[in-house]
């Protein structure tokens, strides 16, 4: 990587470089639109599993039996983070930073009860990574918290936040936003929080649910919200006029669009759409990984 991307400079954060030499309507779009609500874009689309399915079917015979659709899509979005690095921007403090790292944040649904609540974890990957890196780093990830009870200790952290009194709580959490917003935040702190990330996954298939248009929260700096819902079953006419039987599987994407206009941003999908529909081209590191602007 050339020097002028690693120099820390001033206004840098710990997580991500300032850019300066974008566009001034991107410099200026984060003064205009304040929050990510003020900001923020859905669509849904689908892509074809059956190339998934087979793929899968063919990696399960080989050893890899707990392989998922899932680890596909993450692996997918990685791919295409690799081809379109400004996908993996994020305004923080009214300034646009390039994240120095891939750090997928994945969230899980609870046991099913109404208060069980959910738990997130975050994966950090390479942009070179395939599929087998991607599986192998995710396994790695949830062993480690279950043999730590990480979970169980945020569970015990939270319990004892709520106890406090609500203006103790409320004057907490403002300190904790307004050094984020200025970059002072530790990084060991950025690194665990489910509300700093490249992007978050969620799974709702599992669930039997579409997917989810989730809004961007204000807190922390997560561009974009991926949610992918269950495979739908499917009679259609192919191009030939005769009855093909397909499955699809649905998603949700809702971003920021102070990181990108719309143009790089269908780009960017049209990658990952490909990329989902073609396994096997996740199998090997991409020939190239672009930088993002200074």
């Amino acid at each position: 990587m050339p020097e002028e991307f690693t120099r820390r400079r001033m206004t840098d954060r710990k997580d991500g470089r300032r850019l300066r030499t974008i566009s001034p309507l991107f410099q200026l779009s984060p003064f205009t639109m304040l929050t990510p609500a003020d900001a923020s874009n859905s669509f849904t689309d689908s892509a074809d599993v059956a190339a998934i399915e087979q793929w899968l079917h063919a990696r399960r015979s080989d050893g890899d039996e707990n392989m998922s659709l899932l680890h596909v899509v993450i692996a997918a979005y990685v791919r295409m983070l690799a081809l379109r690095p400004a996908m993996n921007r994020f305004v923080s403090g009214r300034f646009l930073y390039a994240r120095s790292s891939i750090d997928i944040v994945l969230s899980s649904g609870g046991s099913g009860a109404a208060d069980s609540g959910g738990m997130t974890v975050t994966v950090r990957f390479q942009p070179t990574d395939t599929i087998a890196d991607v599986y192998r780093k995710i396994n790695a990830r949830v062993d480690n918290l279950q043999a730590d009870q990480s979970a169980d200790r945020v569970e015990r952290v939270a319990a004892t936040l709520v106890k406090t009194p609500r203006f103790i709580l409320r004057f907490a959490i403002a300190v904790l936003r307004w050094l984020d917003y200025h970059g002072w935040l530790r990084k060991s702190l950025t690194e665990k929080s489910p509300y700093h990330g490249s992007a978050l996954i969620s799974d709702e298939g599992g669930f039997h649910l579409p997917p989810v248009r989730r809004s961007i929260n204000s807190t922390g700096a997560l561009p974009v919200m991926l949610s992918v819902g269950r495979i739908r079953a499917v009679t259609e006419l192919d191009r030939a006029g005769h009855i093909q039987d397909r499955k699809y599987m649905d998603y949700a994407v809702t971003y920021d669009s102070r990181i990108a206009d719309s143009s790089y941003i269908g780009s960017a999908f049209r990658y990952f759409r490909y990329f989902l529909t073609n396994p096997d081209t996740l199998e090997h590191p991409p020939e190239r990984v672009n930088e993002d602007a200074l």
